[in-house]
């Protein structure tokens, strides 16, 4: 299969999970990290999910799935292990002008999840188009080794630096080749990751002028 890759902004936005099993929980899970209203329909759900509802992060109504389930609904994804319900919840989506992933059949769907590594705002997604979930997760885990803790700090920095650049370089490419260079300073990033915070400030401002 082939993806058109997109980040959705779903902050704020109203996000059903129907299923609340293992896979229901992953995908609630994400959806709370980016921010969005999320609501879980499923008669019964993991131990996890419960603690998510009782701390505030996601609604969750104990019932058999209904297409009135999804008024209101920015996206939905139908997460059970019933393919008729399934069907139900992406007919029903699509009628209100949701988006739906189907964890069962993503052809199905409008669109498909990733496998991420986050950190801070640096999002690194990936996919195989559900042909190798077992490559998908090794690869996934190298990204997880790859990119360590600090990577969050510096993607963090060099924003603020950035909206410095601007202020100091009328000139656009003047502007690119200072932000080119910041990118490329390393010594930053591993300031960073020694705990060396004060000295990669120092780096990067050394870069800017």
């Amino acid at each position: 299969m082939s993806f058109y890759p997109v980040a959705l902004e779903v902050r704020g936005r109203r996000c059903v999970v129907i299923g609340g099993g293992p896979v229901g929980e992953r995908k609630a899970r994400a959806l709370v990290e980016a921010g969005a209203k999320v609501c879980v329909v499923a008669p019964t759900i993991t131990e996890s999910l419960q603690e998510l509802v009782r701390a505030g992060h996601v609604e969750h109504l104990p019932a058999a799935f209904a297409p009135e389930h999804l008024d209101g609904a920015f996206l939905a994804i139908a997460a059970t292990n019933d393919t008729r319900v399934n069907d139900t919840a992406a007919a029903a989506a699509r009628t209100r002008g949701a988006l739906v992933n189907r964890v069962d059949d993503a052809e199905c769907g409008d669109f498909v999840t990733m496998a991420t590594v986050r950190r801070g705002d640096l999002l690194l997604a990936l996919t195989t188009g559900g042909a190798g979930p077992a490559l998908t997760a090794r690869l996934r885990g190298e990204l997880e080794a790859r990119f360590g803790s600090e990577w969050g700090d510096y993607v963090a920095l060099l924003g603020e630096m950035r909206e410095q650049v601007k202020r100091q370089y009328p000139e656009e490419k003047e502007r690119a080749r200072v932000l080119r260079r910041l990118a490329a300073a390393d010594s930053i990033r591993a300031k960073l990751a020694a705990g060396d915070a004060a000295g990669a400030r120092e780096e990067a401002l050394a870069c800017v002028s």
